[in-house]
């Protein structure tokens, strides 16, 4: 008897841990940077060496990070799914003290964290500028796209705009382009 009332328990919490299924005819896109630094204009976001999103120092170019988005039809705002189906995740924004981490999360909803720390994944917005392309905005906090070194290569990260920070910083915008048309 114990064991049917665990069921509907075990079978809701399946169901929230589930990932989101893609539809196979959505775009898809890859992201890249605009900035005033020329090192770092144009250059393709990928998943760095401490599972951020970033650039390496190498010209060679690693695996472009490919997203699809997922809307939320009450807020409008977008989550944005990786496309691989080995590493299915969610691009996260998670940190603490106004410096937030740009990070691919498996399930960014059953991340345990300290209290005061920032896990967000939900408020993300396609500006489009030109068709297919535009820039990705995030609106859970006011602040901006930024870059910091870190040893060979530089991670990307939201920087609110009450953050205190003694490291250089360089401002940038992440720019989504289309990879993948609709079928």
């Amino acid at each position: 008897m114990q064991l049917l009332a665990f069921l509907p328990v075990l079978l809701a919490s399946s169901g929230l841990a589930s990932p989101v299924c893609r539809n196979v005819n959505q775009p898809i896109y890859t992201l890249r940077l605009a900035s005033p630094e020329p090192s770092l204009h144009n250059r393709p976001l990928t998943i760095t060496n401490n599972s951020t999103l970033g650039v390496s120092a190498s010209p060679e170019v690693k695996d472009e990070v490919h997203f699809y988005t997922v809307v939320n039809p009450t807020t409008g705002l977008a989550e944005l799914h990786t496309s691989s189906p080995v590493n299915d995740a969610t691009l996260t924004l998670i940190g603490s003290n106004g410096v937030l981490d740009f990070t691919p999360l498996k399930n960014p909803a059953a991340v345990t964290v300290p209290v005061g720390t920032t896990v967000d994944w939900t408020s993300f917005e396609l500006d489009e500028g030109t068709p297919g392309e535009g820039t990705v905005k995030y609106v859970g906090k006011e602040g901006r796209w930024v870059m910091f070194p870190e040893g060979d290569e530089w991670e990307l990260k939201w920087r609110s705009a009450d953050a205190w920070t003694i490291e250089t910083y360089i401002p940038v915008q992440v720019v989504y382009e289309l990879v993948k048309e609709q079928n």
